[in-house]
């Protein structure tokens, strides 16, 4: 009889014990951040226009690249190919030009989380696609991202640090994976300018 019960209370509390209960402990659960609609204001209706504003001249940039080069090969399909050919370093930027569509979709994106109240992932893709269009060495895509980095930044409040740590490593790789691309792209054209720049 002794030794049945120094064998309960010692199992009392372990998972021997078939009437433990196990009780929720406080303060385990990661916060969820509140994403909150930002109200419209005078200030937030023209950042909406600057996106707009930089989103067509980014797809415009193509076209005028294209004409460009269609001007310098003579105004022929054929003289648009030798063109190309025989100077790498157009070839390099007409793919950089092609790139920019991909961004201006990027930023409608941004905007979108930016307006919902998601700053951390504006911020974030701002910032990503400024590294991209430095790499694809395009001037107007990097002052137009800027300025949009700068008016949002104004605006996002800690809300930078909250998305990091709410999301992770792999979900802040998910939500950056449009900008990685435009970073892949950007690193294959710079290094191809650095290696026509050697020749």
């Amino acid at each position: 009889m002794a030794k049945t019960s120094r064998a309960q209370a010692a199992a009392r509390g372990t998972k021997l014990d078939v009437d433990r209960a196990i009780a929720p402990v406080a303060g385990t659960e990661r916060p969820q951040r509140r994403v909150q609609a930002r109200p419209q204001s005078k200030y937030e209706r023209r950042t909406t226009k600057i996106f707009t504003a930089v989103q067509i001249v980014l797809v415009a940039v193509p076209l005028a690249m294209v004409g460009y080069v269609w001007l310098t090969g003579g105004g022929t399909i054929d003289g648009l190919q030798n063109a190309m050919r025989e100077n790498p370093a157009i070839t390099v930027s007409f793919i950089s030009a092609m790139c920019q569509p991909l961004i201006a979709w990027l930023l409608k994106f941004v905007r979108e989380h930016y307006q919902a109240g998601d700053g951390g992932y504006a911020a974030a893709n701002l910032i990503g696609l400024i590294c991209g269009e430095i790499m694809l060495q395009n001037a107007m895509g990097v002052v137009g991202c800027a300025l949009l980095l700068w008016r949002i930044w104004k605006r996002i409040d800690g809300e930078l640090t909250c998305w990091k740590r709410e999301r992770g490593l792999g979900g802040m790789l998910a939500d950056l994976s449009g900008v990685l691309v435009v970073c892949v792209l950007g690193a294959l054209c710079a290094f191809a300018s650095w290696r026509i720049g050697l020749l």
